[in-house]
């Protein structure tokens, strides 16, 4: 008996699945739960499939974002060119993956998702995240703004294998729509992925970066990848032996890249305790100065934040040094520290007999348990409260409180980068709306020239009414640590230059930043 099938089930090639949308009266009843058992695991396999690519997608861009915060700091700058250029290769991918499902059998969607999703994996394992910040980091060195740097080391990384992984949703979406409703197709397909985005925005920085760490957190993602695309691939034996061995070539070379990568790339510094929060890398390590003296360092996403003598305890950092001298001058009752770090200036200004309370201010909540446990090796006084809030929620906070501070530090710096929002002239408003005499922590130009160090000079001048520089590390450097008060300290020397007010509303701090760090 011969049997004409409809156009749909000749292009899905008698797909097993398939047929339970073929009306044929031969079927029988076992045949006919055969074919419903296999269509529930196919689409419970898309369903997965789309989750996880949602998840990988905003994984990727958390990542992205969360690798260069150490090189430009974290500003939103980065995070709209990232999200940015990630759209635009969703966008494409959309598009060709729409217009070649449209034309192409079932069995050749299944061989081209595994495909690109292999691909994908292996660009991301080998290439995009073990060398996105060294990347970015010469695109700056040849003197490129930070937009066009950013935008440049996004494109080169990230277009290709999100541009291929973001193909799997209109040919999952060719897969079910065999009822020829493709709104419906389509917003089952984006519901999954969408709700796998909503998990990877979640899951990654909240849980994966605490429990794995960052670089292990990019093997989480390529490895999703991996599963399901063996997972599409897995029991289609038309597959074309072209697309098996891209297929195989794919998973070794993720395979192989991650081993080199975990070998070669992994820092092999002893480090005493390390972890990735959510926020940040946190290292200790100990080693030895040109004098033979054990110093412990704690650094924040590379680039060193406090230090102690192992055998004293005492801190060596000389701005920490000039902040304790300055506070036990004014003999302040109660102090406020914005910026933890390992907590040095906290300890030792409780370590004051006529200091009453140290309040510390830390957007990260692992600072204070880490701090004590693997850097100061001893609890923080009773003295000292920890706030884990951000700055200015805790600034609105003190102010609706009443509270008052006799002194502040204001010590934000995390790695290369500062906050653009704790260097604006209202920031330092509310910092003046509970603190009496205020100091602070800035990087800047040994000569006070570039644009970022005068706009902050005349941001903090603008709030507070002056503004006194006291170069605190004198090391001839083209960078150096300033303590930044509003009154004038020994050895300080008024600032009178002018700079634009950065301000919440027009606030170009993050490239005015980078400018700094980065020029010649």
């Amino acid at each position: 008996m011969a049997v004409f099938l409809p156009a749909r089930a000749r292009k899905m090639d008698f797909e097993p699945s398939s047929l339970c949308q073929i009306r044929v009266p031969v079927l029988t009843a076992t045949t006919h739960l055969q074919c419903k058992l296999d269509e529930t695991r196919d689409k419970l396999r898309i369903w997965s499939v789309a989750f996880v690519e949602g998840f990988s997608t905003l994984s990727v861009e958390v990542i992205a974002i969360r690798l260069a915060i150490p090189v430009v700091g974290s500003s939103m700058t980065l995070t709209g060119i990232v999200l940015g250029v990630v759209l635009f290769a969703l966008s494409a991918g959309y598009w060709r993956g729409g217009e070649l499902s449209s034309r192409w059998t079932v069995p050749k969607i299944h061989a081209a998702l595994a495909r690109n999703l292999l691909l994908a994996a292996a660009f991301y394992v080998c290439l995009t995240f073990p060398f996105e910040a060294t990347l970015l980091e010469k695109a700056l060195d040849l003197g490129l703004s930070l937009p066009v740097a950013l935008g440049a080391t996004a494109a080169a990384l990230f277009i290709l294998p999100v541009y291929l992984a973001s193909q799997t949703v209109p040919m999952l979406a060719e897969l079910i729509n065999t009822d020829g409703k493709a709104g419906k197709a389509s917003g089952k397909v984006l519901f999954c992925s969408t709700l796998g985005s909503v998990a990877g925005g979640i899951v990654t920085p909240v849980y994966l970066f605490p429990w794995l760490g960052v670089q292990a957190s990019t093997y989480v993602v390529g490895g999703s990848l991996v599963a399901i695309a063996g997972w599409m691939a897995w029991g289609r034996p038309r597959l074309p032996r072209g697309e098996t061995g891209l297929l195989v070539l794919g998973l070794l070379v993720a395979g192989a890249g991650a081993v080199v990568i975990e070998r070669s790339f992994m820092s092999r510094v002893p480090y005493r305790f390390a972890f990735d929060s959510a926020h940040q890398s946190i290292r200790v390590l100990e080693s030895r100065n040109e004098q033979g003296r054990l110093e412990r360092v704690m650094t924040l996403n590379g680039a060193r934040a406090s230090g102690v003598y192992a055998d004293t305890r005492e801190s060596f950092f000389a701005y920490v040094r000039e902040a304790d001298r300055v506070l036990a001058e004014t003999r302040s009752e109660t102090v406020l520290a914005i910026g933890a770090a390992g907590f040095t200036f906290p300890r030792d200004a409780a370590a004051m007999a006529f200091v009453k309370r140290v309040d510390t201010v830390d957007v990260d909540p692992s600072v204070k348990e880490i701090a004590e446990r693997y850097f100061l090796l001893e609890p923080l006084p009773a003295k000292v409260r920890f706030y884990p809030v951000s700055a200015r929620s805790a600034l609105r906070e003190f102010q609706r409180q009443g509270r008052h501070y006799d002194f502040t530090l204001l010590d934000a710096y995390n790695g290369e980068g500062i906050p653009d929002e704790l260097v604006t002239a209202e920031f330092f408003r509310g910092v003046r709306a509970v603190s009496g005499k205020v100091a602070a922590n800035m990087i800047l130009d040994t000569e006070l020239e570039s644009e970022f160090a005068r706009n902050v000079l005349a941001s903090f001048r603008e709030a507070f009414g002056g503004v006194w520089v006291k170069d605190v590390d004198q090391r001839g450097s083209d960078l150096t640590n300033y303590l930044v008060t509003n009154w004038g300290v020994e050895g300080s020397s008024a600032w009178d230059g002018e700079g634009r007010i950065y301000r919440d509303n027009r606030n170009s701090a993050d490239r005015d930043h980078v400018a700094m760090i980065w020029s010649e």
